[in-house]
This record gives structure tokens, C-alpha cells and sequence, in this order.
């Protein structure tokens, strides 16, 4: 426990994200209490099967490829403090290998799809939310955090401040989305560039992230589309500017990936997309 409050402790001052602090604690205070009943009860106790076995216990519980390596980065955290910390000579993690991902990518959207969540759109702010959200490929938590000054329409520039990792960063709207900005803007009225740029219609606070996930399942039940989410949006714009030809390394900016992993998966989709054409209009193949 004492470890356990030092480490977090030691994120504090750090100034780690609420966030991040949040994912510790979740993710350790249920692997300190399996570790201290399977007999781990100080840091020089613990062993890499007490470590083995409880990622076990998460696959047999059901829980998912991400939920165990999440639970596994946490572990690995921990006791890369501790080592540092001189709790431990060495840490029990280099032992144990991670839970591996599956490979695989999440749903986005088709062209379809969008243009169904637009047709079931119902105001200005609705259309705006749509196409802010698919243009700039921002987190659900750096989108409803945007101020009205944060967007210049001119340029298409959205300043993200304090998105993950405590950095800000630049995105950009397009000028269909800078469009549909404009008008909802303009049927809101006089605002401030203090002013949150999405405020909640029942009390004009700035929106949460459920509540655009709220929002968002709304419209996705009107349009009949799947995965309306917040993250399906994001994808969406990945992929999309990947088929569109954007440079990986600029979208790696644009999205604030700390590093190409997530991206490199995108793009071996669009190298399908490409076989997939290949072999359909290949110029031999259909013209010999």
C-alpha cells in the first residue's frame, strides 16, 4: 500500500492528467488486492507468476485483449517505480510478457453513413458537431474542451489545448465544416472566445464528454447508423485522410499520436484498398 500511495503520489507531482491518475487507480487497486491475497504482501514479495496468474484471471473473466493489456501497462508501471524507488532489485515484469492485441480495426464510417447522420441532423449545432468532429479528428475530451477563440475560421485552424498527454497541438477544419461552424455560430448569437464552443442546451455549461456521446447515439439511432461514437469519428478522419493521400507523418500531428502504431494499422488498410483495386482494374489482367 505504501508503494502503491508513493507511486501515485509521485504521478501528482509529475502532474500527470486526472486521467491517467484515474487508469491507475482502476486498473491497480484490483491487482494489489489479488496480489496481497495470493501472499504478495510488500514489493520484495512479489513475483512475476503473482503477476502471470492474475492476467489470467482477466482473460478468464472474459475481459478483452485491451482491458488485459491495460491492466499490464499499469502492473509494468508500477514496477518500474518501485525499481526505481530501490522497493525492488529488479522488476518482476521483465519476466512476464505482455498480453499480446489482436490485430485488428475498429469500425469507421462509410461516405453513407455520414451523409444519413447528416440528413437526420436537426439544427445548425447538430450539422456542426458532425462535421467539426469528423474533420478534425480530435478526442471526445479535446473537442467539447474547445473554446469559441480556439477556432479561427479564416485559416481553419482549431488550437487543442492540454489534449493527451498535456500537449497542445494544432488541428484544422476544412471549409465545408468551417461553414457549418459559421452558421451555428451565427444562430447562437453574441459569444465570447471564452465561451465554450459546444455548451449543453439544458443549462448553456460547457458539453461533457457523455453528453456528446449522448448527442451523438441520438443521431445515430435517427440516421439508423452503427458505432456512432465519439473515437468512430476520429477513425474515421484518420483513415479517410489516408485514402486521401495525407502524409502519415502530418496526420500523426494533426491526431497527437504519441507515435505511429494505431496509424501504421490504418494505412496497411488503405494498402488493401489498393491491392483490392489493383486487382480489379489492373491494366494486364483487364486489358490482355
Amino acid at each position: 500500500a505504501l508503494a502503491y500511495n508513493a507511486f501515485l503520489l509521485d504521478g501528482e507531482a509529475r502532474r500527470l492528467a486526472p486521467k491517467t491518475l484515474h487508469y491507475y487507480k482502476q486498473q491497480l487497486q484490483p491487482f494489489l488486492a489479488y496480489a496481497e491475497q495470493s501472499g504478495a504482501t510488500s514489493p520484495e514479495t512479489l513475483t512475476a507468476n503473482h503477476i502471470r496468474t492474475y492476467l489470467v484471471s482477466l482473460q478468464h473473466r472474459g475481459l478483452n485483449d485491451n482491458s488485459q493489456h491495460a491492466a499490464a501497462r499499469a502492473i509494468r508501471a508500477l514496477c518500474y517505480f518501485m525499481v526505481n524507488e530501490d522497493l525492488l532489485a529488479a522488476s518482476p515484469m521483465r519476466k512476464v510478457k505482455m498480453p499480446s492485441l489482436d490485430k485488428r480495426i475498429l469500425p469507421a464510417f462509410t461516405t453513407e453513413d455520414v451523409r444519413k447522420l447528416l440528413d437526420a441532423c436537426l439544427t445548425a449545432r447538430d450539422t456542426a458537431i458532425v462535421l467539426c468532429l469528423l474533420d478534425s479528428g480530435c478526442r471526445a475530451s479535446e473537442f467539447v474542451g474547445l473554446n469559441v477563440g480556439d477556432i479561427d475560421l479564416k485559416t481553419g485552424g482549431v488550437t487543442v489545448r492540454q489534449g493527451k498527454g498535456r500537449k497542445d497541438r494544432v488541428a484544422f477544419l476544412g471549409a465545408k465544416a468551417r461553414k457549418a461552424l459559421l452558421k451555428y455560430l451565427m444562430a447562437r448569437g453574441s459569444t465570447k472566445p471564452s465561451d465554450p464552443l459546444w455548451p449543453a442546451h439544458d443549462d448553456g455549461e460547457r458539453l461533457t464528454s457523455s453528453g456528446l456521446q449522448q448527442v451523438l447515439k441520438r443521431l445515430g439511432r435517427r440516421a439508423q447508423v452503427k458505432h456512432a461514437h465519439p473515437h468512430t469519428f476520429r477513425r474515421t478522419c484518420a483513415l479517410w485522410s489516408l485514402r486521401a493521400g495525407m502524409n502519415i507523418y502530418a496526420l500523426q500531428q494533426i491526431m497527437g499520436h504519441a507515435d505511429l502504431a494505431i496509424l501504421r494499422r490504418y494505412l496497411a488498410l488503405v494498402e488493401q484498398d489498393l491491392e483490392d483495386a489493383h486487382r480489379k482494374y489492373g491494366a494486364v489482367d483487364n486489358m490482355l
